[in-house]
């Protein structure tokens, strides 16, 4: 930052590290695959339920390989950021998640009840502002 520009507070740290998990989650309904890279430090992993992707080039293999007729909504809650420095941070949130088909009305057909997902997050301040270095996503309640 530039000696003109104040440092962000411990509070505005928290709020930008809370919207990685929201936005997250709202890029990846969205199929907006370049902004859910974004979140990401360049070298950063994705271990969804014990399969692992480091790097955004693995992230997108990943993203890209998604069924283009399945529709997912995740609702995050109960997001809470531990600061372990200044520039880094863990956390942990609840995810909602619901799946279901596109029909060919537009409307979605649910497949199945909804689960409940973890985040277990660490991320780390960048020139870019807060990103995500590692997304572990874990089932906590199988629907």
């Amino acid at each position: 930052m530039s000696s003109n520009t104040s440092q962000p507070t411990r509070t505005e740290d928290e709020a930008a590290c809370a919207r990685l998990c929201v936005d997250f989650a709202n890029h990846l309904d969205a199929r907006r695959y370049a902004e859910v890279l974004d979140l990401f430090t360049p070298n950063g992993t994705l271990d969804r339920m014990g399969t692992v992707f480091t790097g955004r080039t693995a992230i997108e293999s990943f993203l890209n390989g998604r069924p283009t007729g399945m529709v997912t909504r995740h609702l995050c809650t109960n997001i809470r950021v531990l600061f372990e420095s200044a520039d880094e941070a863990t956390g942990q949130c609840y995810v909602l998640f619901f799946q279901g088909s596109a029909e060919p009305d537009g409307a979605s057909l649910a497949k199945g009840p909804p689960s409940v997902v973890e985040y277990h997050d660490r991320f780390r301040r960048t020139a870019s502002g807060w990103r995500i270095q590692e997304r572990r996503i874990r089932m906590a309640i199988q629907g």
